[in-house]
């Protein structure tokens, strides 16, 4: 009989900020009246780095019951990069490597 596994999916949300000065913003098109909104495409166009970043919290979109061989495959489509992995390599990994033991942070 194969194992089952709780997979919990989440979206984690985060809150950035971007700052630049008018006449920074001014330089980018000194052919019109700066605009307020040449700031957003600054942004959208990732055309400057963020100021700062506060993490909003994780919210749970979804919670479901995979057996163990649908876990795999899932395995392989997120993390595509661990293809090469064997079967038990992957195992270990979901068994043993993501559940905090916090007994042993102490």
């Amino acid at each position: 009989m194969s194992k089952k596994y709780a997979v919990v999916t989440t979206v984690h949300t985060f809150r950035h900020r971007y700052v630049i000065s008018e006449d920074r913003l001014q330089s980018l098109n000194v052919d019109m009246p700066v605009e307020l909104e040449w700031a957003n495409d600054t942004v959208l166009c990732e055309d400057i780095d963020e100021f700062s970043q506060k993490s909003l919290g994780e919210t749970i979109v979804d919670t479901e019951w995979m057996e163990e061989n649908a876990v795999l495959e899932l395995f392989d489509r997120d993390n595509d990069y661990l293809a090469e992995w064997s079967e038990d390599q992957k195992l270990t990994y979901i068994n043993y490597g993501l559940l905090l033991d916090r007994d042993e942070e102490s």
